[in-house]
């Protein structure tokens, strides 16, 4: 590499930080705990760092200290996760961009563009998830400096300086590993970057070639070596998903079909990590943005569009030294990574097909993070392909400007459904001073398909309502728990029999089916509702799963007093919303649990004073039977007025007028009939 393009340097590192920023940074400061990463931040928050040692004894010890670390650091804050996750990202870009100019040191260009698809590569899709994936987003930024250590040291003048350069190849690299070991598929493109390194350099024939890369490649072979040796005769785990002999069972018993299915996952994974992950994600996802969020969008990756194409063009200014090496000319460079980028793919995902996992997005889309760096590689190799150098930088524009949007999508996406997750525990907190510890929780969220992401739910009740630390715990016991929404968890609520306990790394959680509160936030523009089946309120907006589930929800596991009085803590449930109609009604329902019909009516009035109504209308029920139980008859009438020709509301308000009497409520007039004459 001439002087003059190692000085500059400085524009690379620039643009591949400026473009990513743009890309991943705006709106970082919202991130808060998204799915899995409320069980982290819990078990953190309860038993400290040492905690994630345990979580992780089972499969990967490595993520434990690296968990271990970062908690000692930063505590149970997500923000810094966030960041730390940002930067792994920006760091593994120079790595890649070492990596790339060792390979081929004279296309400035297309290495600056295959570094930048890395950095902002759409096919993952977790990065949201700031936690539980930066030892995986981590890992990938190993393995890159690793590959890049090792071709560093081939080259390398001096014993001493070739000794440390191994040294921290094989020090990232183990690592690496350790972190996520089904990333040990990549090992195989470390020796064909040996390989392409060495033919680089020399013009011998073929078999010379691969002999002095076949001895070049002992070194860096103890790291996967290590790496087995390890898992199969030292390591003593007892998580399936990550036992090898376990996994291979079904090659044993099944080869044919093991093998068919094996390969029809390898080429769909392959497909999904080069071509696809550029275009799926974007599909699935862009419906998400709204016109605001539209325009921001756009304007990101437009201007994500140009900063490239500038960058490029920058880079592409003749050098005035003479090509003298064979991967100056186009084709050469072309077939080079077409074949390093197709057989790193492969070999990259080898490991997670024969684990019986596969890529797909959006649940299994971390599995595509280490074959994307070879995959960034094929897909520029085969852009290159085309003879216009400024049709090549304008496609290759074009997928940064994709990427764009899809990251743009997720963090928009994954911020809505935090501030909603927020904004409800908020209300909940409002709503029940204490629950009842033993409680399984049935909480259905406005527009959230969890699924099985149940920590949503059993995180934040658990956050909110039992903080209180047990420095040294060795297993947390939630004192909350919560059941899938799914048709399963749906009939156990219904049967009210089954009682499970679920233990998971480092926590315990009990399911009581008969101790089932039913918590429901019908639409973003309603408040939630505990469920008391005393009364009958199904909101216009309500899912049928809220109507299934009423009967069954136990109310009096929603304590109406709380003597600790615990505060939701800022790191976890951001600054308390201005208190709204929801606040009002929140209390005010609290009141009613509580009998106390005068606070209901006194909330009723401060709400009304300040011009506050309901935006889902079986909202107004706990005010109307205030008014009707305090003999309010002309503020009865008014609701009655206004609601008169909405029978759906009508029949509800009417039927819980006439509960209050079966409730040991009566009422001193006959308020009821405003709303039960037909």
């Amino acid at each position: 590499m001439s002087n003059q393009l190692k000085t500059k340097w400085w524009l690379e590192i620039a643009a591949l930080a400026l473009i990513s920023a743009l890309i991943y940074l705006p709106g970082i400061h919202q991130f808060s705990y998204y799915r899995d990463d409320w069980y982290y931040a819990y078990d953190g928050y309860i038993a400290g760092s040492g905690i994630f040692k345990i979580m992780f004894s089972s499969d990967r010890p490595a993520r434990g200290i690296f968990f271990g670390i970062y908690y000692a650091l930063f505590g149970a804050h997500p923000l810094p996760y966030h960041i730390g996750a940002y930067l792994w990202r920006l760091l593994g870009a120079y790595g890649a961009l070492w990596l790339f100019h060792l390979l081929w040191s004279r296309q400035r260009a297309t290495n600056f563009l295959m570094a930048l698809l890395f950095v902002t590569y759409p096919g993952f899709l977790w990065w949201t998830q700031g936690m539980e994936y930066q030892p995986m987003i981590a890992s990938l930024t190993l393995h890159t400096f690793s590959f890049a250590l090792t071709l560093a040291a081939l080259q390398a003048a001096r014993k001493r300086q070739a000794a440390l350069l191994w040294a921290g190849s094989i020090l990232t690299g183990l690592t690496a590993i350790a972190l996520v070991d089904y990333a040990v598929g990549m090992e195989a493109f470390r020796i064909l970057c040996i390989f392409l390194f060495i033919s680089r350099q020399s013009s011998q024939a073929l078999l010379h070639r691969i002999r002095h890369a076949a001895r070049a490649a002992l070194i860096p072979l103890s790291i996967p070596l290590l790496f087995l040796v390890w898992k199969f005769f030292i390591f003593q785990g007892d998580r399936k998903a990550t036992d090898i002999s376990f996994q291979l069972g079904d090659l044993l018993r099944a080869p044919l079909e093991t093998t068919q299915l094996w390969g029809g996952r390898l080429l769909s994974s392959a497909l999904n990590v080069s071509f696809m992950a550029w275009q799926t994600p974007l599909q699935q996802y862009y419906y998400f943005l709204k016109q605001d969020d539209l325009l921001i969008s756009w304007i990101i990756a437009t201007i994500s569009i140009a900063l490239t194409a500038l960058a490029a063009r920058q880079m592409t200014t003749p050098q005035p030294d003479p090509p003298s090496e064979a991967d100056s000319a186009p084709q050469h460079f072309s077939t080079n990574a077409i074949g390093l980028g197709l057989s790193g793919v492969l070999f990259g995902l080898l490991p997670i097909i024969m684990a019986n996992r596969f890529v797909i997005f959006k649940g299994y889309s971390h599995y595509a993070l280490p074959a994307s760096l070879a995959a960034v590689i094929l897909l520029v190799g085969l852009i290159n392909v085309l003879a216009q150098r400024k049709l090549q930088i304008i496609l290759i524009s074009l997928l940064i400007g994709i990427a764009a949007l899809t990251h743009r999508e997720l963090a928009t996406r994954a911020i809505h459904e935090q501030i909603l997750v927020r904004n409800f525990w908020w209300q909940v907190y409002w709503r029940i001073p204490k629950i009842q510890e033993g409680t399984a929780l049935a909480a259905i969220y406005p527009n959230i398909n969890y699924e099985d992401d149940t920590d949503i739910v059993w995180g934040p009740a658990n956050f909110l309502y039992y903080p209180q630390p047990e420095p040294g715990a060795t297993l947390i016991k939630y004192k909350l728990g919560a059941t899938r929404l799914d048709e399963d968890g749906i009939q156990e609520v219904l049967k009210e029999s089954a009682k499970v306990s679920k233990l998971y790394r480092s926590h315990t959680m009990f399911l009581n089916y008969r101790r089932v509160l039913v918590l429901s936030q019908p639409s973003e523009s309603s408040c939630v509702h505990v469920i008391d089946p005393r009364w009958h309120e199904i909101s216009t907006y309500d899912h049928v799963k809220t109507s299934v589930m009423f009967p069954r929800s136990k109310i009096e596991y929603a304590l109406t007093e709380n003597k600790k009085n615990t505060v939701p803590l800022t790191f976890a449930f951001g600054v308390e919303p201005a208190h709204d109609w929801c606040f009002y009604y929140q209390k005010a329902d609290l009141a009613r649990q509580q009998g106390d019909w005068e606070s209901v009516a006194a909330l009723g009035a401060e709400a009304e004073a300040l011009g506050l109504a309901p935006a889902d209308l079986i909202e107004w029920t706990p005010f109307i039977q205030a008014y009707a139980a305090l003999g309010q008859t002309e503020k009865v009438e008014q609701l009655a007025a206004q609601l008169k020709d909405d029978s759906f509301h009508n029949q509800q308000f009417c039927e819980n007028l006439n509960r209050m009497s079966e409730n040991g409520i009566p009422l001193p007039g006959k308020e009821a009939d405003l709303f039960c004459t037909p």
